[in-house]
């Protein structure tokens, strides 16, 4: 069967699914599930593989790593969950995140809404928009009985947060994978990213003395003014030319104005292009955080590099070349992006050695603010080129024709 056999039997069957599609995923977007709140996750993640055992798929809830000494804050991150086709071996994977940027209790006042054609709501691009079509693509390739070959959904709990829970949980899980599909929002219509940055996440703790200000200040040992002296250090290692970037988003510290500060915290988030940048702007990180500062204080670094890049590879481009002739089939011209965010392909691609792609979700906009936009017509153009790449990945990337 070819491709334009493929397209038809699809268009027949996603000929009266868009309003299912949107129901769907207006049930998700209304639903909290913030990165740092697990049980939020966990909820909706239960709650979507009821729905997938219920379109004849497999389900399981994959456990949680161990959570790190210096890192406690991993103990409330949810787990990740996956529903297959086929086992042993997870065969195409259809991949995505169900956690969101937004705080548990914003859809008690922001609800997804629909007006013409953008739809709005918290994560409805980033990324519920495209655990929909994937969800969506599977069951179209199941009900045609077009799934002689393993596809795997994954559905990761941390994303947003460098997928550091995820990223283990899934190493063994999808080790044997042929190829990853990412649908991650599209940017525009014509766009899917073949390249993204990788990025990793920092905490800075500083321990200091307390004193009175005006009384003993000579007694204390300011953490503020250390954590400071050393944010602008790191600062200096940004080079935006190379599209390297360490950026301390947050910080806070200390107890009164009047006290000299014995504890100061930040958090940063690194980004680099290429696999090799990451561990060489980390270890510069560490060296400046090791080095003498303000006399009677401590620092202590935590965290990692995170998700890799997804970096230009040939097999990558093998893949995407599949994707392309997907979306030619269905009418979408699609041209290979680079994103400057990370994205988990970069992890199927860069740390497991898979051919991946990313971006093949919904067309989207104002990820991570109140903005954020949906374009719906863009939902069964782009889950049919999915689901076309997925039947020719299988064909070139498994180990024998499907």
């Amino acid at each position: 069967m070819d491709l334009l056999q493929w397209k038809q039997q699809l268009d027949r069957w996603f000929n009266d699914r868009l309003p299912e599609m949107i129901t769907l995923l207006q049930e998700m977007v209304n639903r909290d599930s913030s990165s740092h709140d697990g049980d939020s996750v966990n909820a909706l993640g239960e709650w979507l593989m009821e729905r997938m055992r219920g379109y004849g798929f497999d389900t399981v809830k994959l456990p949680k790593p161990a959570v790190p000494e210096d890192e406690p804050w991993r103990a409330n991150l949810g787990n990740v969950f996956s529903a297959y086709s086929h086992q042993p071996g997870a065969g195409i994977i259809l991949s995505g995140h169900i956690d969101t940027v937004f705080p548990t209790g914003t859809t008690s006042r922001w609800r997804f809404a629909v007006d013409g054609d953008t739809a709005i709501g918290p994560g409805v691009a980033d990324m519920k928009g495209g655990v929909v079509l994937n969800i969506f693509a599977a069951r179209a390739l199941k009900e045609l009985g077009l799934l002689s070959f393993p596809l795997t959904l994954t559905f990761s709990c941390d994303e947003e947060l460098g997928s550091v829970s995820s990223m283990e949980a899934l190493k063994a899980y999808v080790l044997n994978g042929w190829a990853d599909l990412n649908t991650e929002p599209a940017r525009d219509a014509a766009s899917v990213i073949g390249r993204a940055k990788g990025s990793g996440h920092l905490r800075l703790r500083v321990e200091g003395k307390g004193a009175h200000s005006s009384m003993d200040y000579a007694a204390g040992a300011s953490a503020i003014i250390e954590i400071a002296e050393k944010t602008l250090e790191i600062n200096k290692l940004i080079d935006l030319d190379r599209e390297i970037v360490v950026n301390t988003g947050l910080i806070s510290g200390g107890t009164s104005a009047g006290t000299v500060a014995p504890f100061a915290d930040s958090a940063l988030h690194m980004s680099f292009p290429l696999t090799a940048d990451g561990p060489a702007l980390l270890q510069k990180i560490r060296d400046i955080v090791a080095r003498p500062g303000v006399p009677g204080t401590t620092c202590t670094l935590s965290g990692n590099v995170r998700l890799p890049p997804l970096e230009d590879t040939a097999q990558n481009r093998e893949l995407f070349g599949l994707v392309q002739a997907a979306g030619a089939c269905v009418g979408l011209p699609l041209e290979a992006a680079y994103a400057r965010w990370a994205s988990e392909a970069g992890f199927f691609s860069s740390t497991l050695g898979l051919p991946a792609v990313c971006g093949l979700g919904p067309v989207g906009g104002g990820f991570h603010s109140e903005d954020e936009y949906l374009i719906v017509s863009s939902m069964i153009p782009r889950c049919m080129t999915l689901a076309l790449a997925a039947l020719q990945a299988a064909r070139v990337f498994g180990p024998g024709e499907s």
